[in-house]
């Protein structure tokens, strides 16, 4: 839901002022809210129904645990790299595309002080809850394709 949410939030400010208003942002907040859509189309699923599709069993329980793998490599790699954004020196201009893409939540900044704590507890949680979900999707995906 906080991909969904954070898509929203982008489409919404591409027409205010600022280092959003500089840049195309038309492919990627549908981006997010698709990927976040599909993430709670497949959460609202009944288990059975994704047992089935996965053909998950006891043998095949190594399998079905590769959508939480990579929802918390995603998780842990995108909560680094926004901490990294924010420690980075301020001689390193990163575009606004790239730190926007990094840190879906650094959008955010434009009505909150980014200091370390609300980068901490604030920004980078968010971004990495948007890219989980988005790592889950293609651990879900890998496992369907591996069955077909």
């Amino acid at each position: 839901m906080i991909s969904v949410l954070m898509g929203n939030l982008y489409r919404n400010l591409t027409g205010a002022p600022g280092p959003v208003a500089h840049g195309r942002w038309d492919v990627f907040p549908v981006a997010l809210m698709v990927v976040g859509g599909f993430a709670v189309a497949i959460a609202l699923l009944p288990s059975s129904w994704v047992e089935r599709v996965c053909n998950t069993g006891r043998d095949n329980q190594c399998l079905s645990s590769i959508p939480i793998k990579m929802l918390g490599g995603f998780a842990v790699f995108f909560y680094l790299l926004a901490v990294g954004l924010y420690l980075a020196p301020n001689s390193w201009h990163p575009s606004p595309w790239l730190v926007f893409s990094a840190c879906p939540a650094c959008v955010l900044t434009i009505t909150v002080d980014p200091s370390l704590g609300t980068v901490l507890f604030l920004l980078a949680p968010l971004s990495a809850a948007v890219y989980g979900s988005l790592g889950a999707a293609f651990g879900f995906l890998l496992v369907v394709l591996r069955r077909l």
